[in-house]
């Protein structure tokens, strides 16, 4: 997936939430940090969460080495990406 396509699922994660009401695709896209779009680090982790809740039936838990990267939008993305596969990796017996 582009990195505008996780911009995109970011942005729809953000409209879910109740600090994310009205926040559009165009102003994530002019971001360059979280603190642009008036999200707190708290948010940001409750954000992830839902993503991974969303996208991997909560398949996977939060790394602390993601946790620097939720600052600035391109390494939030970052994270999207990496969740996502992550999230479909086979199983491992």
């Amino acid at each position: 997936m582009a990195t505008d396509d996780y911009r995109q699922r970011f942005a729809e994660i953000l409209a879910t939430q109740p600090f994310g009401d009205g926040l559009t695709y165009e102003q994530v896209a002019r971001a360059r940090s979280r603190q642009e779009l008036g999200i707190s680090s708290l948010n940001m982790i409750i954000v992830l969460m839902n993503y991974i809740n969303k996208y991997t039936d909560g398949t996977i838990t939060v790394r602390p080495e993601w946790v620097p990267r939720l600052n600035d939008i391109d390494g939030i993305v970052s994270v999207l990406r990496e969740i996502d596969a992550v999230g479909v990796e086979p199983a491992r017996s």
